[in-house]
């Protein structure tokens, strides 16, 4: 794209326009609907489960599935979820957390798929959307932006 011919210096952008040029959209929207579709009920479970000791799905689900020690690995999901979540929403540390969200959501692609739920398409469309956060970033509408995290210490020179 073409930001400006000559030596002169870039026209100023408007914030608005650069929200829409980035990935700011896809992550911020993700890390919402993440955040009250899976996490907040999620944390109230394992809060739940924890301190009141009721029972909670996720717990005999994560059993069926192999997984060892389900009664603590059931509630760190939940919170990383959330972690997660509100990582993407702000825009902090995106591509750490997208990482640590890749197993998460490689593992429930897995499980979903051999369970033929009809929630495999979810899990498709969260692993998409991971795996380009991991690669480009939180764009510059975001925390990292703001404070130029993951940028390798580039330093721009003017001459």
């Amino acid at each position: 794209m073409l930001e400006y011919t000559g030596s002169g210096p870039a026209a100023a952008q408007s914030p608005l326009s650069s929200l829409f040029q980035t990935a700011a959209i896809l992550r911020i929207g993700t890390g919402l609907v993440l955040m009250m579709r899976y996490g907040i009920s999620a944390v109230e479970h394992a809060y739940q489960f924890f301190w009141n000791e009721q029972p909670w799905a996720w717990v005999p689900a994560f059993h069926e599935a192999g997984m060892p020690y389900a009664h603590l690995l059931a509630p760190f999901v939940a919170i990383l979820i959330v972690g997660v979540a509100l990582s993407w929403v702000l825009g902090f540390l995106t591509r750490l957390f997208a990482f640590l969200f890749l197993p998460v959501v490689i593992t429930t692609l897995v499980v979903l798929q051999n369970a033929g739920s009809p929630r495999v398409e979810a899990a498709w469309l969260y692993l998409i959307i991971t795996v380009t956060l991991l690669l480009f970033g939180s764009g510059s509408v975001s925390v990292d932006q703001l404070f130029r995290l993951g940028q390798g210490g580039r330093k721009k020179h003017r001459l």
